[in-house]
């Protein structure tokens, strides 16, 4: 457990997965370098000093989540565990959380400096442009925006990006249904301007917690100081009504009036999917009030980038931990949950069954179809395997879907699906209409039921045996 940012950052250099850059550009040559980080595997964490044009402690953290280990390290995991031991450790972890509310103190490092009135300004951070194409610079990539339910009182954290407009003004991007926008929407029909929180750099288990499918009406709050097994510190905002993180780096509180008042242009940015698709459009507005930020703060910023290896593989443990969770509660023989980070995680999911009975595979298809944690946005694919296929090895799982799936018989399509303004693939007549909607592939790539047990045996050797192989010549094949 760490009580911010910093301490997840010491510990990552104690491991050797932290590195320094200085002097880089914030005009997308830092993004430039964290693009090229992940041309290798298990690459480092990278903290950015001495940003031409800003002062030197004045920081950018970037790729927290490139390797295991640092998976591992954030979730509070063994740092050995990867792949599906890393998945099932994490789904084990989830189902033991208690939730802890926060707890209010007098105050924290995030109030070493208060700027209201006329010393707002959030051009005093060294935020990037981080892709060359970028409509603009975005401080909000590895946020966590804070806003309260004027119905319930429920406070929800949520990770959206923002846009920096000018030196009191950003933008807010909330896609429809998620739960940030349903509040701000409560607000705006009441004729009344949405309060905000923007954290731009926090402890990490809270900010996992912001961009987790924690259900509606539960705070993230709660579930975070329930995965640190420690209630999180909170200060009272200065010009919001808001629980603020004690610890946080820097946190901007404002005020997001309905678009129907004011709005701003915002992107494009190089979107999660790895593509400029959503193009510059109106967006609302974040009217900053205050500021509040430790002394030489630290951005976090997760500006998703496309490389040979993944850039957030935390979303995708994540994400396949509580999917797998929740199909336990309503089928049999799951062994195993992925969404796969190489396909951007969210377009294609796959799920390992134990067959147990006839249309078993099926069932289990749409269960993952229908349910919170598989309906995700731009979901493609969903993909089933036999109970012998490591949903998280792409070379097995494409084994499986070339040798076990015949195509005419073993795929299906649903229609009419959950998409977004980002995807890369929204024909552009539907989004004018603004017809955000996909279809989704069921792929069955098991062995048929009705002749499984005559399906021709595999030569691979079964894992039980190649741990024994493992244990005895491992140390001549690996060193």
């Amino acid at each position: 457990m760490f009580e911010d940012l910093r301490g997840f950052i010491e510990k990552s250099r104690e491991l050797g997965e932290c590195r320094i850059i200085d002097g880089a550009h914030w005009d997308v040559e830092i993004g430039r370098i964290a693009e090229l980080s992940l041309s290798v595997p298990d690459s480092p964490l990278l903290v950015f000093d001495n940003i031409e044009g800003y002062p030197r402690g004045y920081r950018i953290a970037t790729n927290p989540f490139t390797s295991s280990r640092r998976v591992a390290l954030g979730m509070g995991l063994p740092l050995e565990l990867k792949g599906i031991d890393l998945i099932r450790a994490w789904k084990e972890k989830l189902a033991a959380v208690k939730p802890l509310p926060p707890v209010y103190v007098q105050s924290g490092p995030v109030k070493e400096n208060v700027l209201v009135g006329n010393d707002v300004d959030v051009l005093k951070f060294p935020t990037p442009k981080w892709h060359e194409h970028d409509g603009g610079r975005y401080i909000g990539t590895g946020c966590m925006v804070i806003a309260k339910d004027p119905d319930t009182g429920w406070v929800n954290l949520g990770s959206y990006r923002s846009q920096v407009v000018d030196r009191n003004t950003v933008t807010m991007h909330m896609v429809p249904g998620h739960h940030g926008a349903i509040i701000a929407r409560k607000y705006w029909d009441r004729g009344q301007s949405c309060p905000i929180a923007m954290v731009c750099g926090q402890e990490l288990q809270l900010w996992i917690a912001s961009v987790s499918p924690v259900s509606i009406g539960v705070s993230e709050y709660d579930w975070g100081g329930g995965l640190r097994g420690k209630a999180v510190e909170v200060v009272k905002g200065e010009t919001v009504d808001l629980p603020i993180p004690a610890t946080a780096e820097i946190v901007l509180e404002g005020e997001m009036p309905s678009p129907e008042i004011e709005t701003a242009g915002e992107g494009p940015f190089g979107e999660w999917e790895g593509y400029y698709a959503g193009g510059r459009t109106p967006h609302p507005v974040v009217k900053i009030k205050a500021i509040l930020h430790r002394n030489d703060p630290i951005q976090l910023g997760v500006p998703m980038l496309v490389g040979t290896h993944d850039d957030n593989m935390i979303m995708a443990t994540d994400f396949s931990a509580q999917l797998w969770a929740e199909l336990d509660q309503q089928i049999a023989g799951v062994r195993g949950v992925a969404f796969i980070y190489e396909a951007r995680r969210r377009p294609m999911i796959v799920v390992s069954l134990k067959q147990m009975y006839p249309g078993h595979v099926k069932q289990a298809a749409l269960i993952v179809a229908g349910a919170y944690r598989g309906a995700t946005f731009v979901g493609r694919f969903i993909v089933i395997v036999d109970d012998d296929i490591d949903p998280t090895n792409m070379t097995e799982v494409l084994w499986a879907m070339g040798t076990r799936c015949d195509p005419k018989t073993q795929i299906d399509f649903l229609t009419n699906r959950l998409s977004m303004a980002s995807d890369p693939r929204l024909e552009p007549e539907k989004r004018k209409a603004g017809d955000l909607t996909c279809s989704t592939a069921i792929i069955d790539a098991c062995r048929p039921w009705a002749w499984r047990d005559q399906f021709p045996k595999t030569t691979k050797t079964s894992p039980e045996v190649m741990q024994q192989v493992r244990q005895k010549w491992g140390q001549a094949l690996f060193g």
